[in-house]
């Protein structure tokens, strides 16, 4: 599975469950996704809940996600949580605090623990 097919499952996922779009609907963010190891940059966006995703840079992203591309991978497809890599300094993610915490409870919503 490529990064970006993890984007897609995650965004699929995410805008079928109608509790998780209501929760969002006044969540509009544009979030960078910055592999550390292959430099292909992928984007996620939340337009009031709905969400999308692609390759490429996004201009001006209010988030920036950076770690291997196999971490992001693994994250976005819920083989993994975001807590260990983390933890061990692999996971780097720069924006507003309450951003960051509505993207944790994302990925814990659709994939669990």
């Amino acid at each position: 599975m490529t990064l970006l097919d993890a984007l897609q499952q995650f965004v699929t996922e995410c805008n079928q469950n109608a509790r998780l779009r209501e929760m969002n609907r006044d969540w509009t963010r544009r979030i960078q996704l910055d592999p550390d190891d292959t430099h292909q940059q992928h984007w996620l966006v939340s337009d009031a809940g709905e969400l999308s995703a692609g390759e490429g840079a996004i201009d001006n992203p209010d988030m920036r996600i950076q770690a291997p591309e196999d971490i992001l991978t693994q994250i976005f497809s819920g083989q993994m949580t975001p807590t260990e890599p983390y933890n061990a300094g692999d996971l780097l993610v720069r924006g507003q605090q309450d951003d960051i915490m509505r993207l944790d409870i994302l990925t814990l919503l659709i994939w669990g623990e």
